[in-house]
């Protein structure tokens, strides 16, 4: 099998070819920044913009789409289901400064199909041509496509619309393993990735259940494709695109110590507060409630870290509690990552404090 190392979209060098997935309310400006600050990030994508909201001047629209000077090179992906606005929302993305503008044909939310957007998209298929050939149009950085492998079981047209969208010049396709029927349930099928492979020449990512540097290896060999993008793998372990990389590079997989998981996250922390527009504790506060129960899952002792955020009141409070964490993982001499569970549950939370931990739960490397 071919390393993925990089591949082109039109003049945009994807290297290497590890990316990260748009995600709601995940994928803004410093999370962003944060994965492409690990390393092994070769494409950043936004979280999905409405195409309406876009247009018609939305300030959190706008503020969705922001992009940082440095952040190269960076897809923007906007969702929708009229041409028009859809080519009009790729000509804002490129004025942006964004280096490709991503469709979207893969979200599966109610909200979003219900519109005859998103994956809804896969069941029109001239609808997506014309969607496809405005936006091409429009702009003269490239165009991606990012769908699902059909609408259900009994539709699995991923490879046709793939084929359509390569007709109508786009320069990438993504594909999640699952259909919209599937919404997150089961497991991505891969496998039938490899028909969307046997249609087009374009760079072909796979997507869905990527959380481990193995699954990377299986899902490229499974599906035929170019590279990998990683979405929900990266909150539970912000270094895996970077793992991914060092893989397929042959270099020693980086394996971050106590002390650098503890500096990234206080540092995600301090860009969340620093980018609220007014109140941090009002606007980044949430922010860091929501991504600590994603990084903490499977670590020791990550649900008393997150019964102490969510409890915090204050950004300062929630990093205190963070602080505090690996005070107590260092106490326990996990020093080199958490791979070692604890020999002794039984080790108060914080000296001075009553309380017992709980047993430690369930830890991967």
């Amino acid at each position: 099998m071919q390393p993925p190392l990089a591949f082109d979209v039109g003049p945009v060098r994807v290297d290497p070819a590890c990316v990260l997935a748009p995600m709601e309310g995940i994928t803004d400006r410093p999370f962003r920044s944060l994965i492409r600050g690990l390393g092994g990030c070769g494409l950043t994508v936004t979280e999905f913009v409405s195409s309406e909201a876009l247009t018609r001047q939305v300030a959190k629209a706008w503020k969705m789409a922001e992009i940082a000077p440095d952040e190269r090179p960076v897809s923007i992906q906007i969702y929708g289901r009229d041409p028009e606005r859809m080519a009009d929302s790729a000509r804002y993305c490129q004025d942006l400064g964004a280096d490709i503008v991503d469709l979207n044909l893969g979200c599966p939310s109610k909200a979003v199909t219900g519109g005859c957007a998103g994956s809804a998209l896969m069941r029109d298929e001239p609808l997506a041509r014309r969607i496809f050939t405005a936006v091409r149009a429009a702009i003269t950085v490239p165009m991606t496509v990012k769908m699902r492998l059909g609408w259900d079981r009994e539709c699995m047209n991923a490879p046709e619309v793939a084929h359509i969208a390569q007709e109508e010049g786009a320069g990438m396709i993504t594909v999640h393993g699952r259909t919209r029927a599937d919404a997150y349930r089961g497991v991505a099928d891969w496998r039938s990735i490899r028909a969307v492979r046997d249609r087009i020449h374009l760079p072909l990512l796979v997507n869905g259940d990527i959380l481990t540097v193995d699954d990377a290896v299986r899902a490229l060999d499974e599906s035929g494709a170019d590279g990998v993008m990683v979405g929900r793998g990266t909150m539970r372990d912000p270094w895996i695109l970077r793992q991914i990389a060092d893989h397929f590079a042959g270099r020693p997989v980086c394996t971050p110590t106590l002390e650098e998981r503890r500096v990234v996250i206080l540092h995600y922390f301090d860009m969340l507060a620093s980018s609220s527009p007014i109140d941090p504790d009002r606007y980044a506060l949430g922010k860091m409630k929501k991504v600590t129960g994603y990084f903490t899952r499977g670590l020791p002792y990550g649900a008393r870290l997150r019964e102490s955020v969510y409890a915090a009141t204050t950004t300062r409070a929630a990093c205190e509690a963070v602080t505090h964490y690996f005070e107590l993982l260092a106490a326990h001499d996990l020093r080199d990552g958490f791979s070692r569970v604890f020999a002794d549950p039984a080790q108060p939370f914080r000296e001075g404090d009553s309380r017992r931990l709980d047993r430690p739960e369930t830890v991967s490397p």
